[in-house]
């Protein structure tokens, strides 16, 4: 392995996820000696037995909206509130699984707002600040604990971010991290899959899977996918080793929403089918503390689903009692003695006091959604040009480490290599740390959408559309073309600038604006063409031009890294002007 130089005295990088969230750390000296030996907080512990390096991604707020608790603490003190059956629970504010937003919502805000459990809403940004706050708070105090005397100033933060996020997204997480008292500077953004590649680039062969692996996975030439299945997205990337060790991305980032989430998704809606939508509605709205002891359950059960499940033929969960006696007002009658008359359920589920049997097969269907998209979507990436002779998966994250995932990739692809770290489910979280330490590691990605911004030409016949032409000034012009600055599936090193249009700055003018567009086609013609989106501004800040005539500033665009970046210059002195990307503005 070729020698190591970390660019900080220590790195701390926190993993906001979905489901649950943690953070892990080592000092540059630490990695330098052995980049693998990463700190992390130790165990949260919650009921049902769970114990979990990492804590769910819960906020309780209090009703003046001030931070309350966080992860397993803020599930707790929840339920302790409505168990006194005053309804004083509903006055605070309880978020959970809410990462997903940022995926979700086409135009990103910082305005945003989010629903807690009860329908009430809060800006978005608050909430995700509260939680970034707590785990760096925390992880300031377990560093503390553990003697490491390190100034705040001297730590470099990483947070992880899904690959196939977008711009806007990632822009949101920095601000929020900023507002929780992290510096910018002091800040990078990491790739989720990239994360998890670069931790089993470093791990000992003995650390990985049962099954024979050697390093000539990472040997020149090499290429292999990275799976990296969280609570609410599959996150795929395809990675080729170079020559000088680095890696390069052949196939830029893709997936979905078949996390393990869909799975817990796919069981409310079966106890639904059982007990009735108005019933479940009745229960999860006034039954918090139930409901959550019971997702407890679920998560320890579902980790024990196999593919093949002779010897288990059912599974017992505990449902709350609260459940069982919401049915029976509603209906008169007990679940126990209706499940048998059950027309798709009769015989494959048995109610015994405060439990409920289930047969394996239904349990194993939970799992089926997910999977299934999973897998046709990794079989199209295969069948792609860059990635033909790919022959090994690298699969981790949270949901990574249940048996029936497992096994369906295993069976799926069974010509496959797949390789399955022991700690999957912090692949991403300690690969991150060492991202946070040798950041070019990464040195090749490819770009995910087509970039450019709207101009104006002059009109030409049989070029131009006719209807699209108009009179300005005299001339028959174009408005709106797509000036292309960056092509989707085009590799770009990191640190790659691209030159937009000059701008041309009047004397006295402190501010320009450009306004960038993407598209996930090749070659659009319009930016109001099908496919194309506002994807934020350009934000020049001009000090006033000293010549009477004003003059041109020069905007590039940095592509390649995991976030956008962008530089202006004065074409003339090449003073460089303070600009920056703004995602988040209105369009």
């Amino acid at each position: 392995m070729e020698s190591l130089k970390s660019d900080h005295l220590m790195v701390v990088a926190i993993d906001f996820g979905t489901t649950y969230s943690g953070y892990a750390f080592s000092l540059g000296a630490e990695f330098e000696s052995e980049p693998t030996k990463i700190s992390s907080n130790k165990p949260w512990i919650a009921s049902q037995g769970l114990v979990s390096h990492k804590t769910p991604t819960c906020v309780l707020l209090k009703p003046d909206k001030s931070f309350f608790k966080f992860g397993y603490e803020a599930e707790d003190r929840y339920n302790d509130i409505a168990d006194l059956r005053t309804g004083e629970h509903k006055q605070y504010y309880f978020f959970r699984r809410f990462k997903m937003i940022l995926h979700s919502r086409p135009h990103l805000r910082r305005e945003t707002t989010i629903e807690d459990e009860t329908g009430k809403t809060l800006e978005a940004m608050k909430v995700f600040e509260h939680g970034i706050r707590y785990l760096k708070d925390h992880a300031l105090s377990t560093i503390n604990t553990q003697g490491k005397l390190v100034d705040e100033m001297d730590i470099h933060w990483v947070l992880t971010v899904p690959a196939i996020w977008s711009e806007g997204a990632k822009q949101f997480m920095r601000e929020a991290a900023l507002k929780a008292g992290i510096e910018t500077n002091n800040l990078s953004i990491a790739l989720e899959p990239e994360a998890a590649s670069v931790y089993c680039k470093y791990l000992p062969s003995h650390q990985l899977s049962k099954e024979q692996m050697s390093r000539s996975m990472f040997k020149p030439d090499s290429k292999y996918m990275v799976v990296d299945l969280g609570g609410g997205t599959a996150d795929i990337t395809v990675h080729k080793v170079e020559s000088d060790d680095s890696l390069c991305e052949i196939h830029g980032p893709s997936g979905g929403a078949w996390g393990g989430t869909k799975v817990d998704e796919a069981f409310v809606k079966f106890l639904a089918e059982i007990f009735g939508d108005e019933v479940m509605k009745s229960f999860l709205n006034d039954h918090m503390e139930d409901a959550i002891d019971m997702y407890r359950e679920f998560e320890i059960r579902k980790r024990k689903v196999m593919l093949d499940m002779s010897e288990t033929p059912n599974m017992a969960i505990k449902i709350p009692v609260a459940l069982y006696e919401l049915y029976e007002d509603k209906h008169g009658r007990k679940l126990k003695e209706d499940i048998k008359k059950h027309d798709k359920y009769k015989d494959r589920v048995t109610c015994l006091a405060d439990k409920m049997k289930i047969d394996s097969n239904i349990m194993k269907s939970f799992f089926k959604k997910p999977l299934d998209d999973l897998v046709e979507h990794m079989r199209d990436i295969l069948g792609e040009m860059p990635v033909r002779g790919t022959n090994t998966f690298i699969i981790v994250g949270g949901f990574a480490e249940s048996g029936i995932v497992q096994e369906t990739i295993k069976a799926k692809f069974s010509n496959m290599r797949v390789i399955i770290p022991f700690d999957a489910g912090l692949a991403v979280l300690k690969g991150a740390v060492i991202f946070g330490h040798a950041p070019m590691v990464v040195t090749s990605r490819v770009c995910r959408r087509t970039y450019g911004m709207a101009v104006s030409k002059v009109y030409v016949e049989g070029k131009y559309p006719e209807g699209r032409k108009e009179i300005a000034n005299g001339r028959e012009i174009v408005r709106n073309v797509f000036h292309k600055y960056m092509e989707i599936g085009q590799p770009t090193k990191v640190g790659e600038a691209v030159s937009t249009v000059p701008l041309s700055a009047s004397r006295g003018q402190s501010l320009a604006r450009v306004r960038v567009f993407s598209s996930k086609d090749s070659c659009p013609e319009f930016v109001t063409d099908r496919g194309c989106s506002y994807l934020g501004e350009i934000i020049v800040n001009i000090p006033e031009m000293e010549q009477e005539e004003g003059g041109t500033v020069d905007v590039k665009m940095t592509f390649g890294g995991t976030e956008l970046t962008v530089e202006a210059l004065e074409k003339k002195s090449r003073k460089s002007y303070r600009s920056r990307f703004d995602f988040l503005c209105g369009d």
